[in-house]
């Protein structure tokens, strides 16, 4: 019986993400590789290791029995390998990382350019942020905002952002004395996916409270924010950094209110758990901040 270590790899990929699609994202195998390697280690062990329904792919109990067992040491394998890897200079793998297109664009792409072009046989995949505080199974490194859950993942604080209110000129004028009432909940908003629950000051009072506004256009993020909130559809909370020049239309509402910062966080497993190219990421990111 002739097995190749890299079957089992692929194997535990398959368990792991309970897809031969994902398994074949995460390790740039085609399809087709990832499906006729698992067919031919059943046929090699003579063993079912997957139940194979319409629409869903589980573990048999022979496959159960052989993850459990695999599934640390391939790991275990695959992070040493890594790590000779990164020793002789020559980082490698394929990073996922979860983000918004404008805060990477904004912070983080250089420092990503530049590993990229230092390490040829690394590759870095962009997924959209549309959980604030979320880190999945398909996402390596997670870019967050807002309070963080309670969880056994590592957070890094990145930066803290300034936000205020804004609304285009019609907006502001045909709502203003619900804007002089501070009538947050009763004007039509605009928000995120990703936007946080945020503490906000009475700059009078010093009174702190949080709004629950009607919702009337949820977005994917703050390029499509600033283009509804610039249509008058409602009034947002807009990240400063993310304001056109001049703001191109939008002004400022509820001034005798203050936003408390957004703290952005990296999010990322143990280190023990990383390869080695997870961690130069990671370290890449957060040394852009510095």
């Amino acid at each position: 019986m002739k097995v190749q270590l890299d079957d089992y790899y692929i194997f535990c990929q398959v368990a792991k993400y309970g897809s031969m699609k994902r398994a074949s994202e995460k390790t740039r195998l085609p399809l087709s590789t990832v499906s006729r390697r698992i067919v031919s280690l059943e046929e090699n062990l003579g063993l079912q290791l997957f139940i194979r329904n319409k629409n869903k792919l589980s573990l048999s109990n022979e496959g159960v029995k052989y993850y459990q067992k695999l599934a640390s040491i391939i790991e275990e394998l695959a992070n040493t390998v890594d790590e000779l890897n990164d020793d002789s200079g020559l980082l490698s793998g394929h990073i996922v990382i979860s983000t918004t297109k404008l805060f990477y664009r904004q912070f983080i792409h250089p420092a990503i350019l530049t590993l990229l072009k230092d390490n040829p046989k690394l590759s870095v995949e962009l997924k959209h942020s549309v959980n604030s505080t979320a880190l999945t199974d398909d996402v390596d490194i997670a870019v967050v905002n807002g309070e963080l859950p309670e969880s056994n993942l590592i957070a890094r604080k990145l930066i803290e952002l300034d936000l205020a209110f804004f609304a285009n000129e019609e907006f502001a004028q045909q709502y203003k004395d619900e804007i002089s009432n501070a009538e947050f909940n009763n004007l039509p908003y605009i928000s995120t996916l990703s936007h946080p629950s945020l503490p906000i000051t009475n700059k009078s009072t010093n009174e702190i409270f949080k709004i629950q506004p009607s919702r009337k256009l949820t977005v994917m993020d703050a390029e499509m924010l600033i283009a509804a909130t610039k249509e008058g559809l409602g009034y947002a909370i807009i990240p400063l950094y993310a304001l056109p020049p001049n703001n191109n239309g939008l002004v400022s509402i509820f001034e005798h209110y203050q936003l408390a910062p957004v703290p952005f966080s990296l999010l990322y497993r143990s280190r023990q758990l990383q390869s080695a190219a997870q961690r130069a990421v990671v370290d890449a990111i957060v040394n852009a901040f510095k």
